[in-house]
C-alpha cells in the first residue's frame, strides 16, 4: 500500500482496540466516542479487505489477520513515541535517570553510589523510588527495577541478586530481650515484615518445619527498609532480603540468629528498554553495576 494512502486514524483505532480488547477502553484512550472507534476500524477493514476484529456483544477478539497486524502497529507507535519524546527532551549525555524499589535504592544502591561517583565525577544520577511498573515508552526513565523470574519481553536487563531472605535482629535484642536458641523460640518474639512481602515469614517458617508457629505479635511496615530499621531499633525480628542486610550484618549492626535462608525462583533485576539508545552515562553506569554484581558475588 502506498504510504500516502495509509489510513492512520483507522490504524490508531484498531491498535488501541486490539491492545485493550475493548472498543470503549480504546475510545477513552483516544478521547473519542466508541462509535467513532468502530467506524474507523470498519474503514480500515474495508481498505485491507479482511476482517481484523470479531465483535461479541461488548467484547472483541482478534482475527488471524488482526493478530498479525497488532504487534507490528504497537511496536511502530512505540518507536514513534520514543523518538518524539527524545526530540522534545533533547539529548542527555551526562545524566542517568533511575526509578527503583524504595528499599533497593536505599539499602543496596545508595551505599554503593560513592564508588560510581568516584570513578565518574562528570556524570549525574537522578534517583526516584516507586513500587509501580515503569512504562519506558511513555516515561523519561533510563533504568528501573523489576522483580520476577526473568526480564519482561521488550526489555533488557541484569539480575542483581536472588530472592533470598532470612530473620535478622539487633545484637542487643538477641542478647537481652529475646534469646533465640532455636527457630521455635520465635514464638516469644515480635516478628517484623513489609506489607509488600506478607508471605515471607510463613515461607521461612515452613522451610524451618514450623508451619503452625504463632509469634508473640506481628508488626508490619510500608516497606522492607522500615522493617530493617525496626530490627535495628530493637522492635523485634525482621524477615529481610539478605542483599539488603549484608552490610549491616558485616559490621554487626544486625545479626542473623539462624543460618537458614528461604528462597524463591524470583530475582531482582535492573531493566531498560531495548528501543532507547544508550548514552555515555548509561554505558558507564551499566559497566559499573556489572562490576558491583560480580564483587557482591565474591
Amino acid at each position: 500500500m502506498n504510504r500516502s494512502r495509509l489510513p492512520l486514524l483507522g490504524l490508531r483505532a484498531f491498535e488501541a482496540t486490539a491492545r485493550h480488547l475493548s472498543v470503549s477502553n480504546a475510545a477513552a484512550e483516544l478521547f473519542v466516542t466508541p462509535g467513532a472507534v468502530s467506524q474507523q476500524v470498519k474503514l480500515l477493514e474495508e481498505v485491507v479487505g479482511v476482517p481484523l476484529l470479531r465483535r461479541k456483544g461488548r467484547s472483541v477478539e482478534l482475527t488471524d489477520a488482526g493478530q498479525v497486524l497488532r504487534p507490528a502497529l504497537t511496536q511502530a507507535f512505540q518507536t514513534i513515541e520514543l523518538t518524539l519524546n527524545a526530540i522534545a527532551r533533547g539529548p542527555r549525555h551526562d545524566t542517568l535517570k533511575l526509578c527503583l524499589l524504595p528499599t533497593l535504592a536505599e539499602k543496596w544502591l545508595v551505599p554503593r553510589l560513592s564508588r560510581f561517583h568516584g570513578a565518574h565525577p562528570e556524570l549525574d544520577i537522578q534517583l526516584m523510588t516507586s513500587f509501580r511498573e515503569i512504562r519506558f515508552e511513555a516515561e523519561d526513565v533510563d533504568m528501573a527495577s523489576f522483580m520476577g523470574t526473568d526480564v519482561p519481553a521488550g526489555l533488557d536487563g541484569l539480575r542483581l541478586f536472588d530472592d533470598a531472605f532470612q530473620p535478622v535482629c539487633s545484637p542487643a535484642f538477641l542478647r537481652d530481650t529475646c534469646p533465640l536458641a532455636t527457630p521455635a523460640d520465635l514464638s516469644k518474639a515480635t516478628l517484623l515484615h513489609s506489607v509488600r512481602r506478607m508471605d515471607d515469614w510463613q515461607r521461612w517458617l515452613d522451610h524451618a518445619g514450623l508451619t503452625k508457629l504463632k509469634p508473640k505479635r506481628r508488626l508490619s511496615f510500608e516497606n522492607s527498609s522500615l522493617a530493617i530499621q525496626g530490627a535495628i531499633d530493637g522492635l523485634g525480628v525482621a524477615i529481610v532480603q539478605r542483599a539488603y542486610a549484608a552490610e549491616l550484618l558485616k559490621v554487626g549492626t544486625l545479626v542473623a540468629p539462624f543460618d537458614l535462608v528461604a528462597r524463591s525462583d524470583n530475582g531482582y533485576y535492573l531493566v531498560w528498554s531495548t528501543a532507547r539508545a544508550a548514552t555515555p552515562a548509561f554505558a558507564s553506569f551499566l559497566q559499573w553495576i556489572q562490576q558491583e554484581i560480580r564483587s557482591s558475588a565474591l
